[in-house]
């Protein structure tokens, strides 16, 4: 995704696909942070182990923020009723795939969320 892009949807759609990698590059308040979570929470539902996705950021905030937002989304979906926005009913039902591996893998990520290797660059490189 570049900022140049008016609809951006194929790329969003593109970004969620688990077979490959992905850089998301854009302006301030296009929704990174929103498609990073929710590529994750896809890659998530794929993985044999939640340490095998690893996310890079560039500052402690971010990966804070990621953190958060994937934690957030895990236990949201705790909650079987969806929510109402679009975009929000997509990370949702990613979210609900997500937590049924993880229940079947027994991750237990709602209870141990440091399992979540979303981390600066720095911190990787340590």
């Amino acid at each position: 995704m570049t900022p140049n892009d008016k609809n951006d949807g194929n790329a969003r759609i593109k970004a969620l696909e688990s077979n490959s990698s992905f850089i998301v590059s854009a302006p301030a308040g296009s929704g990174k942070t929103g498609l990073l979570t929710q590529r994750y929470l896809r890659l998530l539902s794929y993985v044999n182990n939640p340490e095998e996705i690893l996310c890079i950021t560039f500052t402690r905030k971010a990966a804070s923020e990621m953190s958060s937002r994937v934690y957030e989304a895990l236990k949201r979906a705790e909650n079987l009723v969806p929510p109402d926005k679009t975009h929000e009913k997509l990370t949702w039902s990613l979210a609900i795939e997500a937590l049924n591996r993880s229940k079947k893998m027994n991750w237990r990520l709602t209870e141990m969320p440091e399992r979540l290797r979303i981390q600066t660059i720095d911190g990787f490189t340590r």
